[in-house]
């Protein structure tokens, strides 16, 4: 048997043969595991999850253990027996019950179901044990085991996991990592997942059934939400919480001695002007693809790239700034920036969360008093308050009647919406002046009556629920729906759609073809043997159908390619899921012969287009190029071996 290959830090305790249901394995002790050798794969056991190991007689009256394991299905038990002489089968018995005991430490309310082993009779306890009350254990439900992992992020790292944990109705696995809080659920799929930064707060209690549980508070731009996570066991809670507590913005330190304002004379490229004193600069700062350097001085936010500087902002259009994590939980400020058009969103995302308190408080000064609420530094309590809508401190503003957005006192139509602001002056305008035949009404009369059933129709459309139809009809919703698929997700639709265009492509050629063009079946057999031979029209079928799926893997190639050159951020697996979504297009027109092929692929490329924008973060030409890239070379191919 080969050594088992220790971790850091880690120290065997015993190691020996056992027997399992007649078939001997070997089993190791460590500080942190137990490893079982000896089948197709070793099996490993966490020290945490061994709840207890007490001795027994097996049904041939040898000694035994039976051993009672937490799972991700529940508590599981092992019966163990020792292939060792009999005269030295009490003293493994005696050794690995003292020495599980001195690893994993009492843990006397476990219960247990038979999983490898037949109904033993155990026997009783070597000394007698103190009675001991405790809660009813609730019956844990049979969760279906998850043995696929996230994809994780370069440079995250796991901290926590545990398997089993309720929330609600629905069970998922939890991690915990370095910079997220990631629910999956039992198919594999992320449920839900959170910043470290959007952490409040986490308070451990006992549900109604008895089940430790954490409720965790989240932060939202909504305000703050409780999500109640009920867990398999005590110590799985009790690591949970104590992992917690050193993440919590409440017992960390945000900033540790911010630097004092110097007086800079050059930054890099930024050279301030005379009298320009320079507040604060950070580098490392990131707005949207582009890495940049940030000068805030006392006139002016400066944003310098690499070569040049790339833009600049008086400080009184400056409007708010707020706190945001990033799409793997990066620190952030979303700045609205006031302009001639409206105000403006700048993401700014930092490397660490000092640099974004830092930037938060040195904003906050530039703001109006009444203003400074709301960005002070986050306190250590936190409390869920009830938002009242803002009042109209402005009286040359007021608020639209449909969608509560901003708009100046004189304006007659909501910039963001397109609804009358005021609809009761303009119905009195209308009542006492009447209609003459040959007025003629303002251009701005006519643009209202023209625009405003436009965007109101715009308004009301009907989100998006899901649905398999929308990747061909709203490809950008759909795609922004079912974000970060991989192959294996598409897979069921990806060939079900070949399937269905393979049988009526050939079902065109054998009998609707021959009618239309007015061909007959003696001068091309070929008809006649496909509408005679059933066995060579299924053939027929699965040759079409093997084409099809080799041109549509190599177009998905070609586009992950391009697409990686464009964008080098982009995921392979994730932009042949987007490939394979597309094709939905051939089932609905890519079964009329040569016409409909062509429109069917120019379709299914402007989905991919349309997916790789959404679903990939790239920019409308890059994707463009990257799908109608992969559809001219499979032409290419096909006209290729057509040709020889």
């Amino acid at each position: 048997m080969s050594p088992v290959e220790m971790h850091a830090n880690e120290v065997q305790h015993y190691a020996s043969p056992i027997l399992v249901k007649s078939r001997q394995f070997f089993a190791t002790l460590t500080s942190e595991r137990l490893i079982i050798d000896g089948g197709p794969s070793p099996r490993e056991f966490k020290v945490s999850s061994i709840l207890s190991a007490n001795p027994c007689k097996l049904e041939s009256g040898e000694p035994g253990l039976k051993l009672i394991l937490s799972t991700p299905d529940g508590q599981k038990e092992m019966i163990w027996g020792f292939p060792v002489d009999p005269k030295f089968k009490a003293g493994e018995q005696e050794a690995w019950t003292d020495q599980i005991s001195r690893v994993s430490g009492d843990k006397p309310f476990a219960e247990g179901k038979s999983e490898i082993a037949g109904p033993q009779s155990a026997a009783p306890p070597r000394r007698p044990v103190p009675v001991q009350e405790s809660k009813a254990i609730v019956p844990k439900p049979e969760i279906s085991s998850n043995n696929i992992r996230p994809d994780f992020v370069s440079g995250e790292a796991v901290v926590i996991e545990t398997a089993g944990v309720r929330v609600k109705r629905t069970f998922y696995t939890i991690y915990l990592t370095n910079i997220r809080l990631i629910l999956q659920n039992t198919t594999g799929k992320i449920g839900r997942e959170f910043a470290i930064a959007e952490l409040m707060d986490a308070a451990a209690f006992e549900t109604e059934g008895g089940e430790p549980a954490i409720a965790l508070s989240v932060g939202s731009q909504t305000g703050a939400k409780q999500m109640v996570m009920s867990f398999p066991t005590e110590s799985a809670r009790s690591a949970w919480m104590q992992e917690l507590k050193g993440k919590l913005p409440a017992r960390q330190t945000l900033i540790s001695a911010p630097p004092k304002p110097t007086v800079v004379t050059c930054i890099g490229i930024f050279t301030p002007e005379t009298g320009e004193r320079v507040i604060l600069s950070t580098g490392g700062v990131r707005i949207k693809r582009n890495y940049v350097t940030l000068h805030l001085t006392n006139t002016r936010l400066v944003i310098e790239g690499k070569s040049a500087i790339l833009g600049e902002f008086s400080l009184n259009t400056l409007a708010r700034a707020i706190r945001l994590a990033g799409e793997v939980g990066e620190p952030g400020i979303v700045l609205q920036i006031a302009g001639s058009g409206g105000e403006k969103e700048m993401h700014l995302l930092f490397s660490g969360m000092p640099e974004r308190e830092l930037w938060i408080q040195k904003l906050s000064e530039i703001f109006p008093e009444e203003e400074q609420s709301i960005y002070a530094p986050e306190s250590a309590q936190y409390k869920v308050t009830t938002v009242s809508p803002p009042t109209q401190r402005n009286s040359r503003d007021m608020y639209c009647p449909a969608c509560g957005a901003r708009n100046h006192v004189d304006d007659e139509v909501c910039a963001l919406c397109g609804s009358l602001l005021h609809p009761a002056a303009v119905s009195n305008e209308w009542a006492q002046t009447p209609a003459r035949k040959g007025s003629k009404r303002t251009k701005a009369e006519r643009h209202t009556k023209r625009e405003k059933p436009e965007r109101r129709g715009k308004s009301e459309r009907v989100p998006y629920n899901g649905g398999t139809i929308g990747f061909i009809t709203r490809p950008t919703d759909a795609f922004s729906y079912h974000m970060r698929e991989t192959p294996r997700d598409a897979l069921g639709m990806f060939l079900l759609s070949g399937a269905l265009w393979a049988v009526l492509t050939v079902l065109m050629i054998t009998y609707v073809v021959p009618v239309v063009l007015h061909i007959s079946t003696t001068d091309y057999p070929i008809f006649s043997a496909l509408q005679t031979d059933l066995m060579l029209l299924v053939l027929f079928i699965l040759v079409l159908y093997v084409i099809w799926l080799i041109a549509v893997m190599i177009q998905a190639l070609a586009t992950s390619i391009v697409a990686r050159v464009c964008e080098p951020e982009v995921r392979f697996s994730e932009i042949t899921a987007i490939v394979m979504r597309s094709t939905l297009s051939y089932t609905v027109i890519g079964w009329i012969p040569i016409l409909g092929q062509v429109v069917a692929s120019i379709w299914s490329a402007v989905v991919t287009w349309k997916g790789l924008t959404a679903g990939q973060n790239m920019r409308a030409g890059q994707a463009a190029v990257s799908a109608f890239f992969g559809m001219i070379i499979v032409y290419i191919l096909l006209f290729a071996i057509g040709s020889i």
